[in-house]
């Protein structure tokens, strides 16, 4: 805004110069009119056009002093417009490099936590180390005092003997003190195997005793999904018992002898044995795929066990159950022949029905008494082979736990890898951020004070403009300096740019 100013001023006053100059020459004009009267106008015009060159001396020379200031101001301005588009391409970077700032410290957060948890880790490995050392340190205690309980017994042992052997030399238990010298140093070494034996052993039961635990452990989880399981299923055969309750009594309860015939009796029975032999043809699938899908489960084991107690005992249930029938079914048979003694002619019509449902009745519960004996023997070899499978899935995930650990390690050791590079980066690049603001502060200094010096220069080229009538010559040194400075000021600038 103050160039435009600036410059408005300065077209202003060329169309002021230019009005003086039409009136001088309309007052040269005039005056040759005069000059032409009087000699004493002919001095005073020979003054006004000594005035009138000395006036266009300091036009011309205003004017180039005018041209150069357009084009310092040109300069100025592009190299304003380069510097405000070099200070957004900074601004951007500055975001950038913020963000990228905020991400490289989000990952180094991350990374840190991850030391942490490593760490933590590291501190309980070595509590757990200097536990194991403490226990391996009292072992040793442990066995340097049984050791030295051994020692003393075998002094003991063999003062006794020496005095045993002094006192009675003839006797027996001196011979076999004698026989037992000899075999003194075989017996120590056997003895040290055997400790260092006994030792590893203890180790062994220990380890395996932590194994079986946590072995225990995922065994009585995967147990209890199981029970849930075979509950429900048992759920469905007490429905299924229900139902058979249910048809018996209704059987029993049809039962008349006066309307059954032959056919009627046949008829039923079969029934059953269809409805019997079909569920358990379709129990048979389901079982088989309960079976494979947890296979590799040792719970199943103790599932299929649990299963086929229950199993026996619905079929003892059953079996009762169908004791008790029988016997409702004699006592009735007694009192309805009882009742019917009268009706001779109907006894044996009445006796067949009878002899040929008991008949039927049993077959049927023979069968199915062979049918679950078979699915017992199926279960039997069911559990033999999940018995293996557990054992070659056992063994595949140890192998499959230890490569888990090794890959792990790895990972680990990949991102320890990984973090150095990555802090040296954050380091650099928060150098380059701060040289970069500091840039930025000189580059901002700078344009103030050049901004500065524009505003003064234009209030003087003002003050020159309002004073320029009064003076005279006073006006082109002022102009001289003014050039000066502004030319001084824009070599400044320039030389800035070159060294940035």
């Amino acid at each position: 805004m103050p160039l435009l100013l600036f410059l408005t001023e300065i077209v202003l006053f060329q169309a002021e110069l230019q009005q003086t100059s039409i009136l001088l020459n309309q007052t040269k004009a005039a005056l040759s009119a005069k000059s032409l009267c009087s000699p004493e106008i002919n001095v005073e015009l020979e003054k006004v056009l000594e005035e009138l060159k000395d006036s266009k001396e300091v036009n011309t020379a205003l004017q180039m002093q005018l041209d150069t200031i357009n084009k310092t101001h040109c300069l100025l301005k592009n190299s304003y417009d380069d510097l405000l588009a070099s200070n957004k391409n900074l601004e951007r970077r500055v975001v950038e490099l913020d963000t990228s700032l905020s991400k490289y410290k989000t990952e180094v957060v991350n990374l840190q936590n991850q030391k942490d948890k490593l760490l933590e880790n590291e501190i309980n490995l070595n509590k757990l180390l200097e536990i194991e050392k403490l226990q391996a340190k009292s072992l040793k205690l442990q066995n340097e005092k049984d050791a030295k309980c051994i020692q003393d017994l075998n002094r003991q042992i063999k003062e006794m003997e020496r005095i045993i052997a002094r006192k009675h030399p003839d006797s027996v238990s001196a011979l076999i003190v004698a026989a037992k010298n000899d075999a003194t140093e075989s017996n120590m070494t056997a003895r040290k195997i055997l400790e260092d034996r006994i030792k590893i052993l203890e180790e062994e039961a220990s380890n395996r005793d932590t194994q079986s635990s946590r072995i225990f452990l995922d065994i009585q989880e995967k147990f209890n999904q199981m029970k849930l399981k075979y509950e429900s299923h048992i759920e469905d055969l007490e429905l299924h018992v229900t139902d058979l309750k249910t048809q018996l009594k209704r059987k029993i309860d049809t039962f008349d002898v006066y309307t059954q015939t032959m056919n009627d009796e046949t008829k039923i029975p079969q029934k059953d044995t269809i409805t019997v032999a079909t569920q358990t043809d379709q129990q048979k699938p389901a079982k088989r795929t309960e079976v494979k899908e947890d296979a590799h489960l040792l719970a199943t084991i103790r599932g299929l066990q649990a299963d086929l107690t229950n199993k026996e005992k619905v079929v003892s249930k059953l079996q009762r159950e169908l004791d008790e029938l029988k016997k409702t079914n004699r006592k009735l048979q007694k009192e309805r022949e009882g009742s019917l003694r009268s009706l001779n002619e109907r006894k044996e019509f009445r006796s067949y029905p009878e002899k040929l449902a008991a008949q039927v009745k049993t077959p049927v519960d023979e069968e199915e008494l062979k049918f679950l004996r078979s699915d017992r023997d199926k279960m039997k070899q069911q559990l033999c082979r999940i018995e293996e499978d557990y054992q070659t899935l056992k063994n595949k995930r140890l192998h499959d736990l230890s490569a888990l650990q090794e890959a792990h390690e790895r990972e680990i050791a990949a991102y320890v890898a990984n973090v150095t590079p990555l802090r040296e980066q954050l380091e650099l690049q928060q150098v380059s951020l701060s040289t970069l603001q500091n840039q930025l502060s000189s580059a901002k200094e700078e344009l103030v004070i050049v901004t500065v010096e524009r505003d003064h220069l234009n209030e003087q080229l003002g003050q020159m403009g309002t004073k320029k009538q009064a003076r005279g010559q006073s006006d082109d040194r002022e102009i001289d300096a003014l050039q000066k400075k502004v030319s001084g000021s824009f070599n400044r600038f320039l030389m800035y740019n070159q060294l940035r």
